[in-house]
């Protein structure tokens, strides 16, 4: 072996990482290792920063928070494979995977493309208390069965893969995120290494596991039942193909013109659906649009946690759609529209200053700007429509500047409110936009905001039938990412709620009707030719309604777009 990269996922192992480190590097001199931190309160990171700079063999790469083991397994692979190593051998960080079984990890991916370190090949011992004893056994005994692994042990992450591997591995169909990752990671790997035939499949010899040398067990109960029902849907998936070991082909690369991740700036991303559909480009980003079939490429950072559209549209080209945009269904539908901004206005009022200068972002027709109007504040509208903004100016007599928000001059007045309602989702770069948002609010300013929640039980139960999942949506935040995000630009989370929408029973049927709901269509018949237009609220929490503080200014430059490349030596931050 060439190059040899040795990974490793950290969170509170600072008791252990510096020795594992020396451990490595003193039975592998020749090799790097890399390690992902999630964001350990222990000091982890910090300690191997120190290492790293004293060292350039390591590799750290710091996430901003638990975002799964699986996920950073995968990581590596991305990594192993963009900066063209060999071989790669994963291992858990807290001593139950000796170093001293490093060379003869290499001397068996010399034959071998996979290989893993065995408690329960002949020689090998497991020095869990009995009770776990038990229950690893009879996951591997389950898995081994079930899957047709050819190897005794399916759920330790002591494994060496060599990269012709690697390369066929389809890494983005792995759905599993914790620790049932090794299960469905090991399955895939059971169905590509014998690709090349049995003296090149899969490998395993004898280790000594022992318990954790200091630190407590990260794998919980909740980790323990996903591992089982992992373990079923993938015996379902195999009886379903007939326990075919055909060969399967290799995973298409991902398009060249993709882009780093536009928050952390990690080129490391899995694909979550491939790019659907073909709406026409302007109406597809009317509020109104009803392109619920056709989405770009979606994938799923796996560094920040972030999803979102990849490849993208610069945000010239965002601007200039959205400037195009004319939506006569909104104005149709305009009574729906004032009762749901009123009723999310009184929900959030006692957290609001009760007048003062109140812009809104991406104001559209200026129906919220007209209620806020009314309710004693002074407001201005930024709205890249040339159309809507000129309703608003025009019929409303709302003061608009078309464009977007770095079309209102920083240095005027600050505002004491910014609001921006299902916008943040359809920007190009949310972290210079959010930044610009800061800059614009006086200290102690109220910034208020509904985007989509890709964390709900909704688009998880839905999948790519989630109706917000379209071509004006370029990111899918969870909670989590979104609070990270404010916090970066200088904001504090005050209140968080579902956001509610009010909508006619008509414009409600519509929408079902073209998600495919069985007798929507019908039905809309049947009101239309009633005198009723009854109103139907929903609140489903996939949309949130956050109200922040401004508490310090934008820690983000004006535009982070683009961010280089993790090497494959040295430490890359967030």
């Amino acid at each position: 072996m060439q190059r040899v990269l040795v990974f490793t996922a950290t969170y509170n192992e600072a008791d252990n990482i510096a020795a594992l480190v020396e451990g490595v590097f003193a039975v592998l001199p020749h090799c790097e290792m890399l390690v992902v931190d999630d964001n350990s309160p222990d000091g982890t990171g910090k300690l191997l920063d120190d290492i790293s700079r004293r060292d350039r063999r390591l590799t750290v790469v710091h996430r901003p928070g638990k975002n799964g083991l699986g996920s950073a397994h995968k990581l590596a692979i991305k990594h192993a494979l963009a900066n063209g190593y060999d071989a790669l051998i994963t291992m858990d960080a807290d001593f139950s995977h000796d170093p001293k079984y490093l060379p003869e990890m290499v001397r068996n991916l010399e034959t071998a493309e996979f290989v893993i370190g065995s408690r329960y090949a002949p020689g090998g011992s497991c020095e869990y208390p009995l009770s776990r004893v038990i229950l690893s056994r009879t996951a591997n005994s389950l898995a081994r069965i079930l899957l047709g692994i050819s190897v005794r042990e399916t759920t330790t992450s002591y494994r060496g893969f060599r990269r012709s591997l690697l390369q066929r591995m389809d890494i983005d169909a792995i759905r599993a995120d914790g620790y049932s990752y090794f299960i469905e990671s090991i399955y895939q790997v059971s169905r590509r290494a014998h690709d090349n035939g049995a003296t090149r499949g899969m490998a395993e010899f004898p280790i000594r596991f022992v318990d954790r040398r200091a630190g407590t067990t990260k794998i919980s109960k909740k980790e323990i039942w996903k591992g089982f029902t992992t373990l079923g849907r993938l015996a379902a998936s195999r009886l379903a193909r007939g326990a075919s070991r055909a060969t399967e082909p290799a995973p298409s690369p991902p398009p060249p013109e993709a882009s780093n991740c536009f928050v952390c700036g990690s080129p490391y991303q899995v694909q979550i659906y491939a790019a659907a559909g073909n709406a026409d480009a302007f109406a597809s980003y009317n509020c109104t649009s009803m392109g619920h079939s056709s989405h770009g490429r979606i994938v799923q950072c796996l560094s920040c946690g972030l999803v979102f559209t990849n490849p993208q549209l610069s945000h010239d080209d965002v601007l200039a759609l959205y400037a195009g945009v004319e939506d006569k269904t909104y104005l149709d539908n305009v009574d729906a529209r004032v009762r749901t901004f009123n009723y999310n206005f009184d929900s959030i009022a006692r957290f609001l200053p009760a007048g003062g200068r109140l812009l809104e972002v991406g104001s559209y027709c200026g129906v919220f700007l007209d209620i806020a109007r009314k309710r004693g504040h002074d407001v201005l509208g930024v709205e890249p429509s040339v159309w809507a903004s000129a309703y608003a100016r025009d019929t409303l007599g709302i003061p608009t500047v078309t464009g977007g928000v770095e079309a209102i001059a920083e240095g005027t007045e600050p505002f004491d409110i910014v609001c921006s309602w299902d916008v943040l989702e359809h920007l190009s770069d949310p972290v210079d936009q959010l930044a610009r948002i800061n800059r614009q609010l006086r200290p102690g300013g109220i910034f208020a905001f509904s985007t989509l929640d890709y964390g709900n039980w909704v688009p998880r139960l839905l999948g790519e039938r989630w109706p917000w999942m379209m071509d004006m949506h370029l990111y899918y935040f969870t909670r989590k990412v979104t609070e990270e995000l404010l916090a970066r630009a200088g904001f504090k989370v005050v209140h968080s709620q579902s956001y509610c929408h009010i909508v006619t029973l008509d414009y409600l049927l519509a929408k079902l009707d073209v998600l495919g709901v069985p007798a929507a269509a019908a039905l809309r018949g049947i009101i239309a030719k009633t005198p009723f237009r009854p109103y139907v609220p929903f609140r489903l929490g996939d949309i949130k309604l956050f109200v922040c503080e401004k508490v310090s200014e934008a820690a983000v430059p004006a535009a982070p777009r683009e961010a280089p490349p993790l090497t494959a030596a040295g430490t890359a931050g967030r």
